[in-house]
């Protein structure tokens, strides 16, 4: 079974009471740094989860597939033609493109 949030946060906190053993101050600071934004990173997932389940939600989002469809060229109609010009940055537009290569503009 794998270990909880719960396990993980009272390892770092072992980790951290550790630290006084670390004779060099720079890597004994830089240790404390990595293990204390962990254990942030750690309450904030806790408190994330506690607040879905709260609000009655599922945690995490079922998929069917990992990948995403992207509709034929064929369905997407196509009016433009090379050399027309973005509406929001005014740079050039390619005809296959439904958005600006230049500003990301969907078109």
């Amino acid at each position: 079974m794998a270990p909880t949030v719960d396990e993980f946060r009272r390892y770092l906190q072992a980790r951290r009471n550790e630290l006084a053993n670390i004779v060099d101050p720079e890597e004994r600071e830089r240790l404390r740094l990595r293990i204390d934004i962990a254990l942030q990173e750690a309450l904030d997932f806790s408190a994330a989860v506690e607040i879905r389940e709260a609000l009655d939600s599922k945690k995490y989002q079922d998929v069917d597939s990992s990948t995403r469809l992207i509709e034929s060229s064929d369905s997407i109609p196509n009016t433009r033609i090379d050399g027309d010009i973005c509406p929001k940055c005014e740079g050039p537009l390619e005809e296959d493109l439904s958005f600006c290569p230049s500003c990301g503009h969907t078109l």
